[in-house]
C-alpha cells in the first residue's frame, strides 16, 4: 500500500508542476514559439482529450460512491480515478495550448476554449488536493462534480465548434427548424445552394476562430479575399483556380480539401461549386435567372419547391407539341422537370423568320420566357408576342425594334423583365409600358435614350428600375481571351481551326510556333487555319482603347497511324485503370485535373510497358505521348522513355531513348508532350516503355517517395 501512496505522490507532484506551467503559459505565452517536437504533441490534442472527459465524469461517480461508503478499497479506487483525471486533464490542456500557437487558430472561440480547458485542469487538480475535506459533505461532492461537469461540457462544446463548425451537435435540429421552405423562383444560387455546402464541409476549418491557411469562408468578403495562398477562384486558371484544384486532388494528398478524415464533398456538391464559379461566382444571382437548360438550374430544381412559381394558373402542357416546336435554331423547353411553364430561345439570325414566331401560338399560354436577342425582328412582330399573356421575361436586345410596337405588349400583365438594350427605342415610346403593373426591370443600355432624358422619365414609372448600363468612358476594360475552336483536339490528315472573339471589332493575332502573340509581328487571324501537323496555337485579342486579352492556348495533335492491337505488359494503378485496350489511341484527352474515371492512365510502382502490333509492316518515324505534370500531387515527368521496334517481339531494337528534364521547384499543373523522333523504320511491332521517377528530389515535400506518370494518348508519326 505504501508503494501505491508513493506513486500517487509522484504523480500529484507532477500535476503541480504541469499546472504551474499551464498557468505561466496562459498569462505569459503570447510570444511563445512552439518548437517542432511540441507541435507534434500539440497535434495529438484531439487524440488525448477523450481521456479526461471520461475520467472526470467517472471520478464524479466514484466520489459520490466513496462518500456514501466506508469501504477503504472504494475510496482508494476513487483516489486513483480522480488523480488520473487530474493528470490527463492538464496534459490535454497543455497540448491544446501548444496547438493553438500554430497559424490559423485565432479569435474569441479559441481563447474561450483554451481558458475553459485550463479551468477544467485546475478544478480537477484542486478537487484531488482537497478530496478528503470535500468528501465530508455529500453536497460538497455533488457541487464540485456538477461544476466540473459543466465546465467540461462547455469546453467540449467550444472544441466541437472549432473542429466541426458552430452548433455541430444541434445542427440537424436547428437546420430543420430554421431553414425556410424556398421556392425555385426565390432561390438565390449562393445563399441556397453554395453556402450550405461551405457551411457543412468547409467552415469548420476556415472560420474566424480557426482560419486554416489564413482562409475564412464565413462571409462573402472573406471568400473574395481568399487565404495566404491567394484567391479561391480565377476563371483564367485551369479548373478555375485553387479551390477546385484542391477539391480534385486525390484524398490522400496533403492539400486535398476537405482533408482526409473529414466529411467529403459529394459529386453533386462538387458540380454545384464548379458550375457556380464557372458562371461568375455571383452572390446575388437567382436560380430562375439561369437558362432552363443550364446544368445548375437542373440541379436546383430537385432542391426547391415550385410553390408560387411560374406554373401557377398555367394550362396543362402538351409535351408532344413542345417536341415538334424544337428545331436547330429554336429551343422550346419546360423551365423544370414536370413544369407547365415553357422557355423559348431563338438562335441563328440568318435562319430567323416571323413564321417561326407565329408557330408558337399553339403553346402561347405556357410561354413564360422568350429570348429573341440579336434576331432581325421588327415592331410589327410584337403583335404576336402580345398574345403570350403569361410571359414573365422578354429579351428584345439588339433587334430591329424601334419602339412603335411596344403598344402591342399592353396585355402582358405578368411581364416583370424586359430588355430593349441595343434597340432604336426612344424615350417617348416607353410610355406604352405604363400599363404593365408587374414590370420591375427594363434594360436600356446602348439605346438613343440619354441619362438626362431618363431622369425626367423615372418619376412616371415608380415601380420600374431602368438599367442604363455602365458608363466606362474613362475606364479601360480588358478584352476577353479569344476562343480557339477546332472540334476534337486529335486528328488525322488536316484540321480546320476557327478563332473567335466576343468583341467583333477586336483584332486577333496568333502564333503556331509556341511563341507569345504580339500586336505588331504576329499574323492577324482572318480565316480558319488549316493545320496538317501537331500544333500549338496561341491567340490574343487587341482593340484600341481596351486592355489586350490574356493569351489563349490550345494543343492539337495529329496522328496518322494507329496500331491494330495493343498489349499492356504492365498494368496501371487500379484507380486509373484503362477502360478499353485501345484507350491510349481513342482520341480522348484528359483534363488538367485528374480523378478516377477520366482519360488518364497512371503508373507508379512499375513502368508502363506496352506492345503495339500492326497487321502489315508500317513506316514509323516518331512516337509521342501526352502527359500530365502535377508536382504537388507527385505526378512528375518520366525518368526515362524508350521506344523499341522490329518485325516481331523477338527482334526488337532500340529506336530512341529519352531522359526528360526534371523540374527544380513546385509549379501549377500543366500538360507536357514528349516526342521521340528517329530515323524512319519499317516495323510490325513497337514497344513503348515509360519509367516513373523512382525517388522524388530532395526539394520536394515528398522527397524519397515514388513519382507518378500520367498518360492519356499516344501519337504515331
Amino acid at each position: 500500500m505504501t508503494k501505491y501512496f508513493k506513486w500517487q505522490g509522484i504523480i500529484f507532484n507532477l500535476c503541480i508542476m504541469l499546472n504551474c506551467l499551464l498557468i505561466f503559459l496562459l498569462f505569459f505565452g503570447d510570444q511563445l514559439k512552439v518548437p517542432v517536437f511540441l507541435q507534434v504533441l500539440g497535434r495529438a490534442h484531439p487524440l488525448v482529450l477523450h481521456f479526461p472527459i471520461v475520467l472526470l465524469l467517472l471520478a464524479f461517480v466514484f466520489e459520490v460512491m466513496a462518500t456514501s461508503s466506508k469501504q477503504a478499497l472504494l475510496k482508494e479506487m476513487a483516489n486513483w480515478v480522480l488523480l488520473a483525471a487530474c493528470f490527463t486533464t492538464v496534459i490535454a490542456a497543455l497540448m491544446g495550448l501548444f496547438l493553438s500557437k500554430e497559424s490559423g487558430y485565432d479569435g474569441n472561440e479559441v481563447a474561450v476554449h483554451k481558458w475553459l480547458g485550463a479551468i477544467c485542469a485546475l478544478l480537477s487538480f484542486l478537487w484531488y488536493a482537497a478530496r478528503n475535506a470535500i468528501r465530508k459533505s455529500k453536497l460538497a461532492v455533488t457541487s464540485v462534480g456538477v461544476c466540473a461537469s459543466l465546465f467540461l461540457l462547455a469546453a467540449g462544446h467550444y472544441g466541437a465548434n472549432l473542429t466541426h463548425g458552430n452548433d455541430f451537435l444541434l445542427l440537424p435540429i436547428k437546420a430543420s427548424e430554421a431553414t425556410p421552405r424556398v421556392s425555385l423562383a426565390d432561390a438565390v444560387i449562393y445563399q441556397h445552394l453554395v453556402k450550405p455546402i461551405l457551411q457543412q464541409k468547409c467552415i469548420s476549418c476556415h472560420n474566424s476562430s480557426k482560419a486554416k491557411g489564413g482562409l475564412i469562408m464565413e462571409n462573402e468578403q472573406s471568400l473574395l479575399k481568399g487565404g495566404k495562398n491567394g484567391k479561391l477562384w480565377n476563371l483564367a486558371e485551369a479548373d478555375f483556380g485553387r479551390m477546385m484544384q484542391r477539391i480534385h486532388l486525390p484524398e490522400e494528398h496533403k492539400d486535398h480539401m476537405p482533408p482526409k478524415g473529414k466529411l467529403q464533398l459529394t459529386d453533386q456538391e462538387i458540380k454545384v461549386l464548379y458550375l457556380w464559379i464557372k458562371g461568375g461566382a455571383s452572390f446575388t444571382q437567382k436560380v430562375i435567372a439561369l437558362s432552363p437548360s443550364d446544368s445548375l438550374r437542373t440541379i436546383a430544381a430537385s432542391f426547391f419547391s415550385n410553390d408560387n412559381n411560374e406554373d401557377q394558373h398555367l394550362p396543362a402542357l402538351d409535351r408532344s407539341k413542345v417536341a415538334q416546336l424544337n428545331t436547330d435554331y429554336r429551343s422550346v423547353v419546360p423551365v423544370d422537370v414536370g413544369s407547365n411553364a415553357v422557355a423559348v430561345s431563338f438562335y441563328g439570325a440568318a435562319q430567323y423568320n416571323s413564321k417561326q414566331l407565329a408557330e408558337l401560338d399553339i403553346i402561347k399560354n405556357n410561354i413564360v420566357s422568350l429570348q429573341l436577342s440579336k434576331m432581325p425582328l421588327g415592331d410589327e412582330e410584337l403583335k404576336v408576342i402580345g398574345n403570350f399573356v403569361n410571359l414573365r421575361r422578354l429579351n428584345l436586345a439588339f433587334t430591329n425594334v424601334k419602339g412603335s410596337g411596344l403598344k402591342y405588349l399592353s396585355d402582358l400583365h405578368n411581364l416583370n423583365e424586359l430588355s430593349l438594350s441595343g434597340t432604336g427605342v426612344n424615350i417617348s415610346m416607353l410610355n406604352a409600358l405604363k400599363k404593365l403593373k408587374k414590370l420591375k426591370t427594363v434594360q436600356l443600355w446602348n439605346t438613343p435614350i440619354s441619362e438626362k432624358e431618363m431622369g425626367s422619365l423615372k418619376g412616371g414609372f415608380p415601380g420600374i428600375k431602368f438599367d442604363m448600363g455602365f458608363n466606362g468612358d474613362t475606364v479601360k476594360a480588358k478584352l476577353n481571351a479569344p476562343i480557339i475552336d477546332g472540334g476534337k483536339k486529335t486528328f488525322k490528315g488536316e484540321l480546320s481551326v476557327k478563332i473567335k472573339s466576343s468583341i467583333r471589332s477586336a483584332v486577333i493575332r496568333y502564333t503556331l510556333d509556341c511563341t507569345e502573340p504580339d500586336s505588331i509581328k504576329s499574323p492577324i487571324y482572318k480565316a480558319p487555319l488549316v493545320i496538317g501537323k501537331s500544333t500549338v496555337i496561341k491567340a490574343k485579342s487587341y482593340l484600341k482603347g481596351w486592355i489586350s486579352s490574356n493569351t489563349t492556348q490550345e494543343n492539337f495533335y495529329r496522328s496518322n497511324l494507329s496500331p491494330d492491337s495493343i498489349k499492356l505488359l504492365t498494368l496501371p494503378d487500379k484507380k486509373f485503370a484503362i477502360k478499353t485496350s485501345n484507350a491510349l489511341f481513342d482520341g480522348e484527352l484528359g483534363p488538367l485535373s485528374f480523378s478516377a474515371g477520366t482519360s488518364w492512365t497512371a503508373y507508379r510502382e512499375t513502368p508502363l510497358e506496352a506492345l503495339l502490333f500492326f497487321k502489315q509492316p508500317v513506316m514509323v518515324g516518331s512516337v509521342a505521348f501526352r502527359s500530365l505534370i502535377d508536382i504537388g500531387s507527385f505526378i512528375m515527368p518520366p525518368l526515362e522513355i524508350e521506344v523499341w521496334g522490329g518485325s516481331n517481339t523477338g527482334s526488337l531494337s532500340l529506336l530512341k531513348k529519352l531522359k526528360p528534364v526534371q523540374p527544380t521547384k513546385e509549379s501549377m499543373p500543366y500538360i507536357e508532350n514528349y516526342s521521340c523522333s528517329f530515323q524512319q523504320k519499317k516495323v510490325t511491332v513497337i514497344k513503348l516503355i515509360v519509367k516513373p521517377l523512382r525517388s522524388l528530389p530532395a526539394w520536394h515535400p515528398g522527397k524519397g517517395e515514388k513519382g507518378w506518370v500520367f498518360i492519356d494518348e499516344v501519337f504515331l508519326n
